[in-house]
């Protein structure tokens, strides 16, 4: 089996922790694509420090996917958040008191409140280096 056939095992799956799989990546191209090509699309996490790069990935993966979390893990909550998701994750918004207020799919970037990432998503938004992180609305 080619290397990058195992690759695109490991992303064929939906997973529900506790095991994540973690692959190297010579291209930034490449894991955006695993993402695209994906059936599933809940929640993915990045980590990093650099405003340019991340800003440069929220526009693409918010496309694919209902929940970023930046420097962050995956998880279900808080409560206030909203659980989505799109392709074969789920269609739409499932919970009650929200799906009955919105009629579109939700998508948003997570972070802790920690100095750094307050940080990069200040200079992106100011810099107006994302669409998407351009409301000025965080929450």
């Amino acid at each position: 089996m080619r290397k990058s056939d195992e690759k695109m095992r490991v992303y064929g799956k939906e997973k529900f922790g506790p095991i994540i799989p973690v692959v190297s990546f010579n291209d930034i191209e490449e894991p955006i694509q695993y993402v695209v090509q994906s059936n599933y699309g809940q929640q993915l996490s990045m980590f990093g420090s650099d405003p340019g790069v991340i800003a440069n990935l929220v526009d693409p993966l918010v496309k694919q996917v209902c929940g970023l979390n930046l420097n962050s893990q995956c998880q279900r909550g808080p409560d206030t958040f909203p659980f989505t998701g799109e392709k074969d994750s789920a269609e739409g918004t499932l919970s009650v008191s929200d799906a009955l207020r919105v009629f579109s799919i939700r998508t948003l970037v997570a972070a802790k409140a920690i100095d750094i990432n307050k940080a990069i998503i200040t200079k992106i938004m100011r810099e107006r280096k994302s669409n998407f992180l351009a409301t000025n609305l965080i929450y």
